[in-house]
């Protein structure tokens, strides 16, 4: 494993490191957080449109939680595959093509007919989607040093509880009074969510840059500075065409990362797409516009945790502790989920396990990328997103076959179990995970 050490001593010259930094921040990062965004509202939208849409079509839990699923299902296949081709036709274009590529997915879903074509459409967005996140995560480590990645991360990631926190009263306005042209508000839903993907799809042509060397708005001397600093160029050279699995399997720890991304990707995951739902049935909610409101303080929490974190974790230059305190806080508030409790307490509880989920994500995935030589990161992150994405299918599928709620005696079983998984995951990446933060300052 590769350690995070201080970043390499300025050159000659009067190079303003942070100035560059804060060139490279500002023209990056808001663009990436506004395209996760996107992406997480063209992912997860099928949760709103529930509240109405499985009426209309006949869908019962069970199924809903299939179709939440199914999305990962194409997702995982073309996972690895994707992230390679981005790094041999450069982020701008593939990242262009999986954008607009879902985007008009997304609207042939507004004029489905039958659980089945639904069905079809959700598996086809997930193979367009394929390589997004792990791909604009390697993309980011094209531009940004050891010690600002996690920082980077941690705002880029913060889009996923962002979109939910945007999605909550949009997605539940648009049900509310979006019923245009004899199409049912559910239809509109998205409709209006998958147009900015073609838009912004689009525009990533205009706006990023493939590496600092072609970046215009860096002069030159700042492009040489930046890229000397970066492993940009080993990962292009080294990234092999195929997929690397001897190189994969050998890289110390990457079971446990593996396993650690499925557990938490199951639990966040089925929340995405149930929570709406959830809220709803709860008796805390009396409208679907109050269900909005509610849906968005747990995701508000998980912005604000994650970003302070994140920024800790890049302060005292530690991964390990960093995840696995969140992640037993996580199972704490899992535990006390399995415990009988009333509505508000389930909320509570609810809305803690998923703001240290959270709070962990931006420093595990800096681990799993300090953890990948530069010749099999593109793959090895990518493997890494695949099986939690593999947890992301299982995760919504279970909360469907138990019922779709808290309150139910296998969802509690369901807690339970992955409260003692997160607990033993904590234990094992401070144990076992070699190389990273090995001096922790917590």
């Amino acid at each position: 494993m590769q350690t995070s050490g201080p970043p390499s001593p300025q050159p000659s010259g009067d190079i303003d490191e942070d100035a560059v930094d804060r060139k490279v921040w500002w023209h990056i990062i808001p663009f990436v957080v506004i395209l996760l965004v996107i992406a997480i509202l063209d992912r997860v939208n099928i949760g709103y449109a529930a509240l109405t849409m499985n009426a209309d079509l006949g869908i019962d839990p069970a199924f809903f939680g299939f179709l939440s699923g199914i999305f990962f299902v194409s997702y995982v296949i073309c996972e690895v595959p994707s992230n390679q081709l981005l790094v041999r036709t450069g982020a701008r274009v593939w990242l262009t093509r999986i954008m607009i590529s879902w985007g008009v997915i997304t609207l042939l879903i507004a004029f489905v007919q039958t659980p089945v074509q639904l069905a079809v459409l959700r598996f086809l967005l997930g193979a367009a989607e394929a390589g997004f996140t792990p791909g604009i995560m390697l993309y980011l480590t094209f531009w940004f040093r050891k010690n600002r990645i996690s920082q980077a991360l941690s705002v880029f990631f913060v889009a996923i509880p962002l979109a939910m926190v945007i999605a909550s009263p949009v997605s539940t306005f648009i049900l509310s009074h979006a019923a245009w042209a004899g199409l049912a508000s559910w239809r509109w839903l998205f409709v209006l969510e998958g147009v900015p993907a073609i838009i912004f799809g689009a525009l990533i042509l205009v706006v990023l840059q493939d590496s600092p060397s072609n970046a215009t708005w860096l002069n030159g001397r700042e492009r040489s500075w930046l890229a000397g600093r970066l492993d940009e160029e080993r990962v292009k050279k080294e990234t092999p065409r195929g997929i690397p699995f001897r190189e994969l399997v050998a890289t110390p720890g990457v079971l446990l990362l593996c396993t650690s991304g499925f557990i938490v990707g199951l639990f966040l995951t089925s929340l995405l797409f149930w929570i709406p739902q959830i809220v709803n049935s709860s008796g805390l909610s009396g409208s679907i516009e109050t269900t909005g409101l509610l849906v968005m303080v747990p995701y508000t929490l998980s912005v604000i945790v994650m970003y302070l974190w994140s920024r800790r974790s890049d302060r005292l230059g530690e991964r390990r502790w960093h995840i696995a305190l969140p992640f037993l806080a996580a199972a704490v508030f899992l535990v006390l989920l399995a415990i009988p409790h009333g509505s508000l307490a389930g909320f509570i509880f609810l809305s803690g396990a998923i703001a240290s989920c959270y709070a962990a994500y931006a420093p595990f995935f800096v681990l799993v990328m300090e953890g990948f030589a530069p010749g099999v990161r593109a793959a090895g992150v990518a493997l890494v997103n695949a099986v939690a994405s593999v947890g992301s299918f299982a995760g919504p599928v279970l909360l469907g076959l138990v019922g779709g709620n808290i309150s139910s005696p296998g969802t509690a079983v369901l807690f339970l179990i992955l409260g003692i998984a997160i607990t033993a995951c904590a234990i094992l990446v401070v144990r076992n995970v070699p190389g990273m933060g090995d001096h922790p300052k917590i």
